[in-house]
């Protein structure tokens, strides 16, 4: 770049970004950014001609747009942007040229910009911004300044059309009125706008005084946006109200950075402002149409408040004595007589020969009635445990810091819930197999027949054999629906909160006539705190149900196979062939049902615990400390994996630094 053309001079900045950008792909050698600009800007001319077209495009373009939307997004709602967003995948929009957008959108044109710009020090950007613009004309200054205060103005108005949003207002009280600090700090921005544009006599105390009070208002917006998270517990959250929540938390940072920027002195901050808004342009321009982004960014919250009503629930499944323990084992019992008794009419149903739709119909109703009925009574399921607990393991992480003995609280919460997981597998596989075998003898005595002839004895027995069947993967799907319907059940019991059924439901006329108040509020109470529990559970039986059937209808080999029915279903063959069956059947069967188990858990657990861990945002470091601990734990206090003991993990036990969280 050391001879300039007035040709190459129309678009120095775009070749300036180029040759950066490059150079930075091709820096191997980890070069700091200051030896690579020595080798593009060689003199102050350079310096200068660069300068001078980035002042020629700020002076003919509108800024608002770059300053009010860039990874804000536009009013449209979760649904209609993320549809805006995959049409413009495909047939992008027509830019106007007199946004400062559309420029930068043309300079910054590489997808992949945001990861040269954000790798580059903020020291690194200040410095180079400060060196290159020296000298600014008061024309343009003046420019840049009116640009700012009309997208502060807009900023301030979009935010106060937020915060008395009827579905904002509805959470927090007495927020629509004339003291909502939404409405508060619009008046004051939009005096401070007034008086800066208008009054020649503003001084710089009276300004300064102003933008004080300014923030005083953006504090209090934030403290209401706050207590919307803060009682998601009381009232619920919805994608809707979660992007409005977004978009209010940007709406205010963005106004705290442009007034910031327009009220300090000092040269250094504002460099250090501006390259914060570069660096947010760059990576909100790259990925506008990110659907990935859109999804992950709004779904967070809501999918955190999902998993925090299943931890809810999730708490029940963990035992912390040995009372416990026996009462977890007791109640696996109870879940696995009923699953006994659903093997039992399964099978049944199979002979019925119904037609693809009817048989996938009945048999996700025999699974869901019989999934809420063991709820109901208050028995478990033990693969269920792991997708209600992820929350609960995620919940005693770090937390950034502010679980000091995260590490030691966490290791004991695993090796209860293992060791809770233990004996419920045991409780339920132990009895389906007894209960499925008496149940198929007692039919027999009934009606001279068993429940499964020979043949469909030998198909539920070969579906055991982890070696040559598809047991292994097919119990990794029935995981997958173990999670998700963990997932349902926390959406479903936030959703019942969100709509406020429970008040619905005990005022609703018709019913406090046909049920009385007394009864209408005992079945408020119960639907509150068990809803959701309720349809997880029954959307856990359609998926089970129904897998087989979708796997015909397309021609896959879909399945599922879940460890307490695995060990009915070897019941009732067993019975079916007259209780003879080779050693090595049985041997297969018994190392089948315990891979099937295995699969379970581990696919269930391990994404429950993903989606936690992502909804809280912990870290790698933290995990691996937790497994390292883990494992140094099970090979010194095994036994306590699986059965209470007294001391499981000792307080004077001195981990391997490794394992230790710095």
């Amino acid at each position: 770049m050391t001879s300039v053309s007035i040709q190459s001079r129309l678009n120095y900045f775009g070749k300036f970004i180029e040759i950066i950008r490059s150079s930075y792909k091709a820096n191997t050698n980890n070069k700091p950014f200051e030896e690579i600009l020595e080798g593009i800007l060689l003199d102050r001319r350079e310096k200068d001609l660069l300068a001078e077209q980035i002042y020629s495009i700020l002076l003919s373009t509108k800024f608002v747009s770059l300053l009010t939307e860039a990874e804000i997004g536009s009013n449209k709602g979760f649904f209609s942007d993320a549809s805006t967003r995959l049409s413009y995948k495909f047939l992008p929009p027509v830019d106007d040229p007199v946004e400062l957008r559309t420029q930068f959108n043309n300079f910054f044109d590489n997808k992949k910009d945001y990861h040269w710009v954000q790798a580059i020090p903020d020291e690194s950007w200040s410095n180079f911004f400060a060196d290159i613009f020296r000298e600014i004309s008061p024309a343009l200054s003046e420019y840049i300044e009116r640009e700012l205060l009309n997208s502060i103005l807009v900023l301030a108005q979009r935010a106060a059309n937020l915060g008395i949003e009827p579905e904002v207002v509805s959470k927090i009280p007495r927020i629509d009125d004339l003291d909502s600090p939404f409405l508060g700090l619009n008046r004051e921005v939009m005096l401070y706008v007034e008086k800066t544009l208008n009054q020649y006599n503003y001084s710089e105390e009276g300004r300064d005084s102003d933008y004080k009070h300014i923030l005083v208002m953006i504090s209090q917006c934030k403290t209401q946006v706050n207590y919307i998270y803060k009682h998601k517990d009381v009232f619920g959250i919805s994608l809707q109200l979660t992007y409005m929540m977004r978009q209010l938390e940007q709406y205010l940072k963005r106004l705290s950075q442009l007034l910031e920027l327009l009220q300090t002195d000092g040269k250094q901050r504002q460099w250090e402002i501006v390259t914060d808004l570069f660096k947010e342009f760059v990576y909100a321009e790259n990925t506008k149409y990110s659907l990935r982004k859109h999804f992950s960014i709004n779904l967070q919250l809501l999918t955190f408040k999902v998993i925090e009503n299943t931890s809810k629930t999730g708490e029940h499944y963990i035992s912390s004595d040995r009372s416990g323990y026996w009462r977890l084992f007791r109640k696996a019992l109870g879940g696995g007589v009923i699953v006994g008794l659903l093997c039992c009419n399964k099978t049944r149903l199979y002979f019925q020969h119904l037609p693809i739709f009817w048989e996938a119909f009945f048999y996700s109703l025999n699974y869901s009635i019989g999934f809420m009925i063991i709820h109901i009574l208050g028995f478990t399921i033990a693969t269920k445990q792991p997708a209600m607990t992820a929350s609960t393991i995620a919940a005693n992480l770090s937390n950034n810091g502010q679980n000091p003995n995260w590490l030691e609280t966490t290791t004991e919460l695993l090796i209860r819930l293992v060791r809770s997981q233990f004996i419920s597998l045991v409780g339920n596989a132990s009895i389906a197999f007894p209960v499925a075998y008496g149940l198929d003898w007692l039919y027999f005595y009934f009606n001279g027949f068993h429940i499964a002839d020979p043949a469909k004895a030998h198909k539920l027995i070969g579906e055991l054999n982890a070696w040559e069947s598809l047991a292994i993967p097919h119990a990794a799907l029935a995981g997958v629906y173990l999670m998700i319907s963990g997932l349902i059940a926390g959406y479903y019991e936030n959703k019942w909160i969100y709509n406020k059924f429970s008040l619905r439901l005990v005022n609703h006329p018709r019913l406090i006539r046909l049920l009385g108040q007394k009864r209408l509020n005992r079945a408020a109470t119960y639907f509150e705190h068990n809803f959701g529990a309720l349809a997880g559970n029954f959307a856990l039986g359609v998926f089970l149900g129904s897998t087989s059937a979708i796997g015909f209808t397309f021609g896959l080999p879909l399945d599922i196979r879940h460890i307490t029915f695995a060990s009915g279903n070897f019941g009732i063959a067993f019975a079916g062939l007259n209780s003879q069956i080779s050693t090595d059947l049985w041997i297969n069967s018994v190392i089948g049902i315990t891979c099937i188990g295995i699969m379970n858990v581990v696919v269930s657990f391990g994404l429950s615990i993903a989606f936690a861990l992502k909804s809280r945002n912990a870290k790698f470091s933290e995990v691996k400390s937790l497994l390292g601990n883990l494992s140094w734990q099970f090979f010194h206090h095994g036994s306590a994996f699986f059965f209470p003991v007294h001391e499981t993990v000792k307080e004077n036990d001195e981990l391997p630094e490794a394992f230790v969280q710095k």
